[in-house]
């Protein structure tokens, strides 16, 4: 009687045709419905912003998803600014944020002291409207105009406070080791005093150009036609750069510097990732004191790059971007952008 029992149990709960059997049967067929498309996502989505894309020492410090969140970020401010909203690219923003890193672990290492007041300052510099602390009536409206600038920022960039601050934080970090680099940079270096013209992009005609540059008197009116650089070369003289230290210009070297070169000579056409530079030689090389501000900070500029470098390879940085995760980034960015009016 009792295995007869068990038997009619067993048969009620698991035969063919049981409701229990089917239920099950059909919780399984909803439990895969459900999870082909949580799958679909996870692979399209969640996965690929997981993968590392930068290690220090073997430990990770960005992934497909950071790179993608600081691109947006830039591309969001850009494009509040009036810019193209797509700027810049994946492996620069992967390589912003490694040297970021390493001048975060630099600056704890030599204890550079950046208090909480100073932050708030350069926040304030950078947010406060121009002329707001002349046309204010109280403190109380100062602070309300900064802290509507500083929010309209953060909400453009879809940035938090605390993101936004240790981003300040490094730059001052940044600044700081400059300032302590720039003490190694000698007074007196070999110089050149040049004139260039900087060409257009696209531009095809160099060959012409270098042959109506052999008449020396026409430089001037050239480059005052041609010339697309405008930081460095004087305004009232058309080309004229002045004296140039090495290392000012790392992509000229090579060029100005790795022989000697007589006065009134001509240079190029040098192709860089600026441009296409034609240079004339007025003075050839000289050590002699470096008395341009601009060509200073150049050089200021150069030996952080310098000491970037040295710490990129002392610290065994690894770097993995595939094109996969390049597309992935530009279509993460493209669809989280605003759409145009």
């Amino acid at each position: 009687m009792e295995r007869r029992h068990g038997g009619l149990r067993a048969n009620n709960g698991s035969g063919a045709g049981s409701p229990w059997r089917a239920r099950t049967i059909g919780l399984i067929i909803l439990a895969v419905i459900f999870a082909v498309p949580t799958y679909g996502y996870y692979r399209v989505y969640v996965q690929p912003a997981n993968e590392w894309t930068s290690r220090i020492d073997g430990h990770v410090i960005t992934t497909v998803g950071d790179v993608a969140e600081r691109l947006q970020s830039v591309s969001l401010l850009n494009e509040a600014e009036g810019a193209n909203f797509l700027t810049g690219n994946p492996y620069e923003a992967q390589r912003s944020m490694v040297e970021e890193e390493l001048i975060w672990r630099a600056a704890q290492r030599l204890q550079f002291a950046i208090t909480n007041q100073a932050v708030d300052e350069a926040l304030r510099d950078r947010f406060l409207p121009q002329g707001a602390l002349a046309s204010a009536t109280s403190e109380g409206q100062v602070e309300r105009e900064f802290n509507e600038s500083y929010s309209r920022f953060l909400t453009r960039g879809r940035l938090s406070d605390e993101q936004y601050r240790r981003l300040v934080r490094i730059q001052i970090y940044r600044e700081s080791l400059k300032q302590e680099l720039a003490l190694q940079i000698p007074e007196a270096m070999e110089q050149m005093e040049i004139a260039w013209i900087l060409l257009p992009s696209g531009f095809e005609e160099e060959d012409a150009v270098l042959t109506i540059l052999e008449e020396e008197s026409l430089f001037e009116n050239v480059a005052q036609q041609l010339n697309t650089e405008s930081y460095y070369a004087n305004s009232s003289r058309p080309g004229y750069v002045g004296w140039v230290p090495a290392g000012a210009f790392p992509q000229l070297d090579p060029y100005l510097f790795a022989e000697p070169l007589e006065d009134d000579a001509l240079v190029g056409p040098v192709p860089t990732r600026d441009g296409t530079y034609i240079i004339k030689v007025l003075s050839g090389a000289q050590v002699q004191r470096i008395e341009n501000p601009k060509m200073v900070e150049l050089l200021k500029e150069a030996a952080l790059l310098a000491w970037v470098q040295n710490e990129w390879d002392a610290q065994a940085v690894e770097l993995r971007f595939t094109s996969k995760d390049y597309d992935w980034v530009l279509d993460r960015v493209e669809e989280n952008m605003p759409v145009a009016n």
